[in-house]
């Protein structure tokens, strides 16, 4: 109606003012209306062609959600969910969620409780600095520590629950026994491979997203072997309970980092923390869907 020249190719209207609205509805007898279908729009007058024009779905809808990007630890979060509106919420990295943060005073700070994930970042904070070519005591470890609170990069109630005796244990370890021989040490090494969606959310999609992470440690040993940790600070009871758990992390942690460096990832391990061991994990260089 806004245009009405253009309307007038299309269909015919009949108007009705107002009064004879009134007097029609005074009578008991509602006006006869009538849209009538005009030369230029005959393709419409099958109820069959109208009802597929107005069924019509982009067939790739599923790719226009398909987000970008995502991380590594996104997709561990989806591995057993397959619903796809669901995974495109948990995995789209550029959602912006604007949260009130409560301004907790420097002098109560070091009261709040340290959660678990926090404690791991700490101890990977402490694996990361600890150099493989020296002899470690728990008076060096502690040394380690106490300049990471002198430095303000965490603070004293932090520093607190920081395992020493589990970090010297490392230090006894065969793996850092391994890492004293080894000719290349990698730490830390962030990533950005390209995924099939398909293998994220399992739907039918050809597009690719990008993913990105950090890998732990990997090194080049003696025998120029490439060799992958992935330090786990969980509290487990059974190596097997790991290995479910991260397997396919450790999948696209090979895979990228063979695509980076175009050279074949011989071992691939996690050293656990806890259990105070290093545990072998059989992965692919490629993710079934």
């Amino acid at each position: 109606m806004k245009n009405e020249e253009k309307a007038k190719t299309m269909i015919e209207l009949e108007v009705h003012e107002r009064q004879e609205l009134q007097k029609s509805m005074e009578n008991s007898t509602p006006p006869k209306r009538e849209v009538h279908f005009i030369e230029e729009s005959k393709k419409y007058e099958k109820k069959e062609e109208l009802q597929k024009q107005l069924e019509w779905k982009y067939p790739y809808e599923s790719s226009c959600n398909i987000p970008t990007m995502t991380s590594v630890s996104k997709i561990k979060e989806i591995e057993t969910k397959r619903n796809l509106p669901d995974l495109i919420s948990m995995i789209e990295p550029n959602r912006i969620e604007f949260k009130k943060e409560k301004k907790v005073p420097e002098f109560l700070k070091e009261e709040v409780q340290i959660s678990s994930a926090r404690k791991g970042s700490l101890i990977h904070l402490c694996l990361q600095h600890i150099n493989e070519k020296e002899e470690y005591t728990l008076a060096k470890i502690e040394t380690l520590i106490k300049t990471f609170e002198q430095k303000q990069i965490i603070t004293k109630k932090e520093a607190e629950v920081i395992p020493t005796k589990d970090l010297l244990d490392y230090t006894k370890s065969d793996l850092f026994h391994k890492l004293k021989q080894a000719k290349e040490i990698h730490k830390e090494t962030p990533f950005y491979f390209d995924m099939s969606a398909s293998e994220i959310v399992g739907k039918e999609v050809k597009e690719p997203i990008l993913v990105q992470g950090i890998i732990d440690l990997y090194y080049i040993d003696k025998e120029n072997h490439m060799i992958l940790v992935d330090y786990k600070t969980d509290f487990v009871k059974k190596e097997e309970d790991l290995i479910n758990k991260y397997q396919k992390q450790l999948e696209i942690y090979k895979r990228a980092l063979e695509a980076a460096t175009k050279t074949t990832v011989e071992e691939v391990y996690i050293y656990s923390v806890y259990l105070q061991k290093e545990i072998p994990v059989k992965v692919n260089s490629h993710i079934e869907p």
